[in-house]
């Protein structure tokens, strides 16, 4: 079966995309599939390169963070999709999700508080395997 990724963000939630995403795969007569990005939050006052003095959980926080996606989609879709929290970059994340897809949505950037930042949106475009569907910020959280 083909699939339709979207992208979500952890901050927006991205219900634009995900009702658009959602339609875009139920005309193909796809699956949809909700993306997250994930990296495990550094302790405070630890430089990258010196492990914290107390290890945060992050089996736990990975499992939360993964939750809090799947009731994100929920409330907005109001049905259960497939869900994936996938470890790392945003680019790397949605590029190796996309693989194979039919399409990719995506927010807009939307400045310094938006988690699709104009240099992903460009890199998206340009090597991802499939087309990508940007929603204007206009649109991203339409009903």
């Amino acid at each position: 079966m083909t699939k339709v990724v979207v992208g979500v963000s952890a901050s927006s939630g991205s219900p634009g995309a995900l009702r658009m995403a959602a339609r875009e795969a139920e005309l193909r007569n796809a699956q949809l599939v909700a993306v997250q990005a994930w990296t495990p939050p550094r302790a405070p006052g630890t430089s990258g390169t010196r492990p914290p003095a107390v290890a945060a959980d992050t089996k736990t926080l990975f499992a939360q963070a993964e939750k809090a996606l799947r009731d994100q989609v929920i409330h907005t879709l109001g049905v259960e999709v497939e869900c994936k929290l996938v470890r790392g970059t945003p680019s790397k994340v949605l590029l190796g999700e996309s693989m194979g897809a039919e399409l990719l949505v995506v927010d807009a950037p939307r400045g310094a508080i938006s988690s699709v930042s104009p240099r992903l949106a460009h890199r998206l475009v340009y090597k991802t395997s499939c087309p990508v569907l940007i929603m204007p910020p206009s649109q991203s959280n339409a009903q």
